[in-house]
């Protein structure tokens, strides 16, 4: 049923449809919506999938994934390695999909990378049925379009990291808790409270900042007694709890000799890990005991990342998210948000004198201006080591987009009103801000200041001539428009990904040209992104040096259960990658965890397990403060004999790499 406003003329009556505000979406968007959505779903699957065979690696994680492929074992622990000796500094349920990928595949950067490619296809597919229900399938289609042109998100989506399915399961659970809302059955909310929790196994607790947004949508919009509600928040709260835990206390049960050492921790144990090492220690130090602590003195990658370009005095405000590296990737909607939270409060109030329901508005005001207050605080105080951090603040970016959109457009309350001139002022808003973000980056697609600036100049004076009186005599055209001018920058940016060297990398997000300063570090960094995630695979000589080692180490073990240990992941990774499930790694991510320590090797050398040691030097190690590592080079260096360089080395001229890179046999 159709509800039929009538506006009052000098000259003529005319018919104005509005969405009725108490009633469901509709059963079936129109045809050309259903056939935008898939083309627009076509697109995303052809632009993500298009580096995915040359997406390259995130060493550590691809690691993880070609050994938890390789062994059962390290599948369920998250193990670094196949002999699953140590896991990863993190929960790895992020990498379950990348492994029965390399199961089914064979490892490759194609296989890791295509279930994030299919993980953002299904968030823009849930966007648009999200936000359809909050204003309507056009609304809908809009958002998802906003959120599928999302610069970092294109990146994120083409490459294996965690974010990918954090962000698909944040918004699996909107989509689960509006239509708790909508159909007011239960058993909705408690699915919203899993995905939250499956969320929390891709990125930890990173997946819980949703929940006081979610509650407070819940507590306002649904309906019922507000008892009755907080009881069924309780019930989802525990829900999410469970599955939170699920599978840390799984691990946890397992006696410490029957599963890998526990990395980011001193005390093995993975609630260190995963509260104190990646949560609540990030901020308050020490408040989780038994986590691992920061290394006194940061060096390597840092200084080439984006984070370390950042000036100081904002470094913990959120005017941050204003500088050029960050809002090129996630800010370009920003002035576009705020007309939608602005006209949408506005909507709301009026209808509320009327004494009709919007329902489904209120949930996307609340809610998304909620995300944007807790995500934007939290991620203004921290300091976040990849920009893929901030890829949880795209979705509500684009909700709030399309609320402005359609409420500007279409609802009678902003066309009767003065905020009637909020679309043009908007539009200005934009097109400047726009122009103010693509100035930082003069030698990328310098055609777009121009365009921008003319196409948002003459739509800005067009639609403050519809606000003054004029009619135009087809009113879709001005909407397109609208989504040309916010689009075109982002969407070159988005597209830039389709050139490898602007398409970000598997240790970070980021799409486009980087920013001058944050260029010149990576040249002066020899092309290492992100903080510590490349291994020795990035240095060819090293790498050819290490993978003799493993070969003569190979070929003098015989049947040990381990043909080399090295104090470094970085020297184990490349070797574990390219096939070899022998390799005990020391020191776990950071080079300061005890696993083994001096005393375990000297066990495993007694016992045969090992005779091989490969020594790294200080430019393998991810920390600076490694005693443990300092201890097994001691014990090593006394106890064992130097194995002379000839005997595995042959020819190439890396005399600077042999005297850093030493093999020991410590065979009694």
């Amino acid at each position: 049923m159709t509800w039929v406003e009538t506006k009052v003329t000098d000259q003529s009556v005319a018919p104005i449809h509005v969405q009725p505000p108490t009633a469901s979406p509709p059963r079936r968007a129109p045809r050309w919506v259903r056939w935008s959505l898939l083309a627009l779903v076509a697109c995303s699957a052809a632009v993500y999938g298009w580096d995915a065979s040359r997406t390259g690696y995130s060493d550590y994680y691809a690691t993880a994934a070609r050994s938890m492929a390789t062994s059962w074992k390290a599948f369920f622990f998250g193990a670094f390695d196949p002999q699953s000796t140590i896991t990863l500094d993190k929960l790895s349920g992020f990498l379950i999909p990348q492994a029965l990928s390399v199961r089914l595949f064979g490892f490759s950067p194609w296989s890791l990378a295509m279930p994030q490619v299919v993980e953002g296809l299904i968030t823009i597919v849930a966007v648009y049925f999200i936000i359809r229900r909050w204003i309507g399938p056009i609304g809908g289609l809009v958002g998802a379009t906003l959120m599928a042109a999302t610069p970092l998100l294109v990146s994120m989506f083409s490459h294996p990291m965690e974010d990918g399915m954090l962000t698909m399961f944040s918004i699996l659970a909107i989509g689960a808790l509006q239509l708790c809302i909508d159909t007011q059955k239960h058993r909705y909310l408690l699915l919203a409270g899993a995905f939250i929790g499956l969320g929390f196994q891709a990125k930890m607790m990173q997946a819980w900042l949703l929940l006081p947004a979610m509650a407070l949508v819940y507590l306002v919009v649904a309906a019922g007694p507000i008892v009755q509600k907080l009881w069924r928040l309780f019930a989802a709260a525990v829900v999410t709890l469970v599955v939170s835990f699920s599978w840390m206390t799984a691990i946890a049960l397992v006696p410490a000799n029957s599963r890998p050492f526990i990395d980011g921790t001193t005390d093995n144990n993975i609630f260190s890990m995963v509260l104190g090492y990646n949560g609540i220690n990030r901020f308050i130090s020490n408040f989780v005991p038994g986590a691992l602590t920061n290394d006194p003195i940061s060096r390597g990658p840092l200084d080439a990342h984006p984070v370390g370009l950042v000036p100081t005095a904002l470094t913990h405000s959120p005017l941050k998210l204003f500088v050029p590296v960050y809002a090129s990737q996630i800010g370009w909607l920003y002035p576009l948000a705020a007309l939608g939270l602005v006209l949408g409060i506005f909507v709301i109030q009026k209808s509320k004198k009327e004494g009709t329901a919007q329902r489904g508005l209120r949930s996307a005001v609340l809610l998304n201006g909620s995300l944007l207050l807790t995500l934007g605080g939290v991620m203004s105080v921290m300091n976040f080591p990849h920009t893929a951090y901030l890829a949880s603040m795209a979705f509500p970016l684009a909700a709030l987009g399309g609320v402005g959109l359609i409420l500007a457009w279409r609802d009678p309350h902003v066309r009767r009103s003065k905020l009637r001139f909020a679309l043009p002022i908007a539009v200005a808003t934009q097109t400047v801000w726009s122009l103010a973000l693509m100035a930082n980056y003069p030698h990328f697609a310098g055609w777009l200041l121009g365009v921008v600036g003319v196409l948002g100049g003459v739509l800005s004076l067009t639609l403050l001539g519809h606000a003054l009186g004029w009619e135009y005599t087809k009113r879709r055209w001005p909407m397109a428009a609208v989504l040309a001018v916010v689009m075109l920058a982002p969407l070159a940016w988005s597209l830039s990904t389709l050139d490898n060297p602007y398409a970000g990398t598997a240790n970070d997000a980021y799409a486009g040209p980087p920013a001058p300063a944050v260029q010149r570090s990576f040249a002066q960094s020899q092309g290492s992104y992100g903080i510590g995630l490349d291994s020795n695979l990035a240095t060819p000589s090293t790498f050819r040096l290490e993978t003799s080692i493993y070969n003569y180490a190979k070929a003098h073990s015989g049947n040990l259960q381990f043909v080399l240990a090295t104090d470094s992941w970085r020297s184990a990774a490349p070797i574990i990658m390219n096939g070899g499930g022998r390799v005990l790694p020391m020191g776990g991510y950071s080079s300061r965890v005890a696993a083994p320590s001096a005393s375990g090797l000297r066990q495993l050398v007694a016992a045969n397990s090992v005779h091989y040691v490969l020594l790294t030097g200080a430019d393998s190690k991810s920390g600076v403060s490694t005693p443990n590592v300092f201890e097994i080079h001691h014990w090593v260096q006394t106890a064992c004999r130097l194995v002379p360089p000839s005997d595995y080395h042959r020819g190439t001229s890396s005399s600077a790499t042999i005297a850093v890179d030493q093999l020991y046999d410590c065979q009694e």
